[in-house]
């Protein structure tokens, strides 16, 4: 079943059918089928070839050179799958957040020319949501998952091509993150996910008038936008977890931080002296074979190396509480959860915890804080002294220019620094 179209749509203007795209039958439909064809095309590719392998009569080493081509393609399709899934996941999230809207008479698109001022890749061009008098480009990678969409965009492409992307679906925000998609007999097809490449480690930067609104039904769709980008809760209500006054004196004075830091230090150095405990024991059961005992010396080492940073950042952390002697302070942040960490906003800056085994609710909160707010730091969570690190991921601090900067002078320097 096809969208409804209503009478007089044209190019410049386009409509928005439904709520959101996955209450579409046939949407939800094609997304299935997508995600089918991809999990089931590697194991079944697979086990034809192996049938094929065991059936055919042949040499032994014909088949046993077969085997292992095989089993390389599967390993190689099964990684290729992983990022398929992945992508497949993050369409479903766009089409459970944003609409379908349909361009009867397509989208202005280029194959991309290097003298153009869009660059060489290819792109389409769609409405800015917050400004419909402007465009906003989305980019197309060349690669053979853009295969069909990059021979029908071509300028040699032939007349009929060109008619299979007339009409265009689109379902998302172009300065985020969206769908592109041309319209089938039951739904969509050749499901497009645009701006190509925006992965779900990837940190998009929100334009300058993208709107609350706008950038949280981007986080709904799974976009990662910068912590201070995020609209924040309204600052005049109430902590979740208000906290009561910290002690006066230097934080490390504090009995229950004291005995928290010795806590700390106690499990890191258990964690340093257990971790190689099992590669010892392998050791001892030896004797192995050199490129054996080298693999296992290795991780070894990639074992040891983070219970040492750990150790470590806690034995610089201590230091620096003894030696500053700063006391804590009342900081009114609001958390939020990204995995088992937590970031604490403050507004200008963005703190990110380790794994919280002890977390808060998502909201305004008031922690204690000891330490540098541009760079590392401690937290009390519950205001009971019970350390936490912390490091400042973002910050709006402004960034003093030199003097010779402000004024347009050339510093003048030397072979072995600045002169004067």
């Amino acid at each position: 079943m096809d969208l409804p179209v209503p009478q007089g749509s044209n190019a410049s203007q386009s409509h928005v059918v439904g709520d959101t795209a996955w209450q579409h039958l046939g949407t939800r439909r094609a997304w299935v089928v997508d995600l089918a064809v991809r999990l089931l095309g590697v194991p079944l590719g697979v086990v034809v070839g192996g049938v094929g392998v065991a059936v055919l009569p042949g040499p032994g080493w014909v088949s046993a050179i077969l085997i292992v081509l095989f089993f390389i393609a599967g390993v190689y399709g099964v990684c290729r799958q992983v990022y398929g899934v992945r992508r497949a996941l993050r369409v479903r999230r766009v089409l459970r957040t944003y609409s379908w809207q349909v361009y009867e008479w397509g989208l202005p698109h280029s194959f991309g020319r290097r003298n153009s001022g869009l660059g060489g890749r290819p792109w389409f061009k769609l409405p800015d949501p917050e400004n419909p008098g402007s465009s906003v480009p989305v980019y197309l990678d060349v690669n053979r998952r853009n295969r069909w969409w990059l021979e029908r965009m071509a300028p040699q492409a032939g007349r009929e091509a060109k008619a299979d992307i007339q009409r265009l679906w689109f379902a998302g925000d172009p300065r985020f993150r969206g769908v592109l998609a041309v319209p089938g007999g039951r739904g969509p097809r050749r499901m497009l996910e645009v701006p190509a490449g925006a992965g779900s480690r990837s940190r998009v930067a929100p334009p300058g008038n993208a709107s609350p609104e706008a950038l949280t039904r981007a986080l709904e769709a799974g976009v990662r936008l910068p912590e201070l980008a995020i609209p924040a809760v309204e600052a005049g209500r109430a902590p979740v977890v208000p906290v009561a006054a910290p002690p006066a004196g230097p934080a490390l004075a504090f009995p229950a931080t004291r005995r928290s830091m010795r806590l700390r230090l106690f499990r890191g150095a258990v964690l340093l002296v257990a971790a190689p405990m099992p590669f010892l024991w392998l050791f001892s059961l030896g004797p192995w074979h050199a490129s054996s005992a080298k693999g296992l010396g290795l991780v070894l080492v990639a074992t040891v190396i983070p219970a040492f940073k750990r150790l470590r950042s806690s034995f610089i952390l201590r230091r620096t509480l003894r030696s500053r002697g700063t006391p804590w302070r009342t900081l009114d942040v609001e958390v939020r959860h990204r995995g088992r960490a937590l970031v604490l906003v403050t507004g200008n800056e963005a703190l990110r915890t380790q794994l919280a085994l002890r977390r808060l609710p998502a909201g305004r909160a008031q922690v204690w804080f000891v330490g540098d707010i541009y760079g590392r730091g401690v937290v009390s969570l519950r205001g009971d002294g019970v350390v936490m690190p912390v490091r400042c991921t973002e910050h709006g601090r402004p960034v003093t220019k030199p003097e010779a900067a402000v004024s347009g002078e050339r510093p003048r320097t030397r072979r072995w620094g600045p002169v004067g």
